[in-house]
């Protein structure tokens, strides 16, 4: 999604705090990673997951009162669509059940097209 829409939106991957880390909610076959108990290491364990991912995209860390997770009810993941006016336009379902980068895509496919009548110079 990103590498398509990347040139009409601005895209970033929110590292809110570990989904199943050793001294939490484990889950077997994940990463093995304790939950970070300083920014220092959230950060440290974001750039890992991105470098491990290969993501290409900006990545950003929620801070240790997990603001960003709590404001857009995040955890363990979830997609959404800022509009220009700052609300949110899109606001995907909880993951990892409802988590739908589809409908996502097609959500970013219908709002950033441009008029098929739109021409750059209307005095041609």
């Amino acid at each position: 999604m990103y590498q398509t829409y990347k040139d009409r939106a601005q895209f970033y991957l929110v590292y809110i705090r570990e989904a199943h880390p050793t001294d939490g909610w484990a889950a077997e076959g994940n990463v093995e990673i304790a939950d970070p108990k300083t920014l220092a290491r959230r950060q440290e364990v974001a750039s890992l997951c991105a470098t491990d991912l290969n993501l290409t995209l900006p990545v950003l860390v929620d801070d240790m009162n997990d603001s960003a997770n709590l404001a857009f009810a995040a955890w363990p993941e979830r997609l959404f669509v800022i509009g220009k006016d700052g609300n949110i336009a899109y606001a995907g379902g909880m993951g990892p059940m409802l988590f739908n980068s589809q409908e996502c895509s097609a959500f970013l496919e219908e709002h950033l097209s441009e008029p098929a009548n739109c021409r750059a110079n209307p005095g041609d």
